[in-house]
């Protein structure tokens, strides 16, 4: 069984304002707190939804002049997007350890690099 960390990034879509803000994020469906797992699934805290990031979509709130929220609420993320809110976020979760890091890492890369949709 996966270890779940609860997911604090910044907004992993690349060109977003949100990119500079840490955030903890939540689930539209049932405002949830977010957890990410080695497997580079995210879930709710129910556990009810879970999938691999790449199926996600995000909306961090941002809004105003230039947003990439403005028009299309939900974004999903790139592999330059999610890397970079990864990078910000993960040193926040010095409980994981860096195998558990290590890990998601790679399973995110296997998910946007080798089209694992």
């Amino acid at each position: 069984m996966p270890t779940r960390y609860v997911l604090k990034i910044p907004c992993p879509i690349s060109g977003c304002a949100g990119q500079s803000r840490l955030s903890q994020w939540v689930c539209a469906r049932d405002n949830g707190t977010m957890y990410v797992d080695e497997d580079g699934y995210l879930s709710c805290y129910s556990n009810n939804h879970r999938a691999k990031i790449i199926y996600w979509r995000f909306d961090c709130g941002e809004r105003g002049s230039g947003s990439k929220h403005n028009y299309e609420r939900y974004q999903s993320a790139d592999l330059e997007g999610f890397s970079h809110a990864m990078a910000i976020g993960l040193p926040h979760l010095k409980e994981a350890g860096a195998v558990w890091v290590t890990k998601l890492i790679q399973s995110v890369e296997n998910q946007f690099i080798n089209g694992d949709r």
